[in-house]
């Protein structure tokens, strides 16, 4: 990681972070308040604040919580090279702040930081045969689905737990399964059971938020984490992802939808953990099928 070199408190005059900025040539200050993190400057937080001038020409008395990016995604000191790619690949973040185990902020790694530890790491795996076996052990994505596979997503769970703890925010679970679907394969054969996968998987992508994130959870359980959302939030957005799936109107004949659906299970929580959470929403799911399927519960 890279040590602390540059830092501001919340109150602290904005000119005074770019200065800084400019002084050590660095591409952030870090915001902490008696050795806690609370934000993050960076260079797109001033280049925001430089759009914003052009209209309201106004920005000398500016503090520094103003423009800082709020709630920042922090890791702790163990955590490993491998969880702050995916981390930082998943949320398209340069910088992820460092705390201790008392959640103090004590540095960051940057995205030369993860390229160098990156670049580092090959250089030692000269034993591999090939670079596409490199990638292929780095993977976090599931082959057929295209969407995220079992690492990725407790990665994830791992950081949208502790965040939500942190800030005191909540975050959802959506956990689904696809109606009937060894019929299927047994009717229409495991090639178009895996073209059906596909093209679900595609839907609820184009289907689900902005900053919701999918996986594979098993065979055809698929996983929809919602960090920063609260029940009646997550229901809404389950309903949206399980009308899309059903309006595909890809047949099954073995259904008595007639076309292929999807049951889910839903459950929500600040202080819970993720794996009481997959659990309630599991339990959300048997409750969804058991009660005819095709449907959305909440835990």
């Amino acid at each position: 990681m890279t040590d602390i070199v540059a830092g501001v408190s919340p109150a602290d005059c904005l000119a005074d972070a770019v200065a800084i900025m400019c002084e050590k040539q660095c591409s952030c200050v870090l915001v902490s308040e008696s050795g806690f993190p609370k934000g993050i400057i960076t260079e797109r937080d001033i280049v925001r604040l430089f759009s914003e001038a052009l209209i309201n020409r106004d920005v000398a008395d500016v503090a520094v919580a103003e423009v800082m990016t709020k709630d920042p995604v922090c890791v702790q000191q163990t955590t490993s090279l491998y969880d702050a790619l995916v981390l930082a690949r998943s949320r398209k973040l340069r910088h992820l702040l460092v705390i201790n185990e008392h959640e103090q902020l004590v540095g960051l790694v940057t995205q030369t930081d993860m390229v160098d530890a990156y670049v580092h790491l090959i250089e030692r795996q000269s034993q591999l045969e090939t670079e596409n076996h490199e990638l292929h052990l780095l993977s976090n994505e599931d082959a057929l689905m295209k969407i995220g596979n079992r690492r990725a997503m407790e990665v994830e769970l791992n950081f949208t737990e502790a965040s939500a703890r942190r800030y005191k925010k909540g975050y959802a679970i959506a956990l689904m399964d696809v109606d009937f679907f060894k019929k299927y394969n047994d009717y229409y054969g495991h090639q178009r059971g895996d073209n059906a996968l596909r093209a679900l998987a595609d839907t609820i992508k184009d289907s689900m938020r902005e900053s919701d994130r999918v996986y594979r959870y098993g065979g055809e359980e698929i996983l929809l984490l919602m960090p920063e959302t609260n029940k009646d939030d997550a229901i809404v957005a389950a309903e949206r992802v399980r009308e899309a799936v059903e309006t595909m109107a890809l047949p099954h004949k073995e259904s008595p939808f007639e076309c292929l659906t999807i049951s889910i299970g839903v459950a929500a929580s600040c202080e819970e953990n993720w794996r009481e959470l997959i659990e309630s929403a599991d339990k959300a799911l048997y409750q969804a099928k058991g009660g005819g399927r095709n449907k959305v519960v909440a835990s």
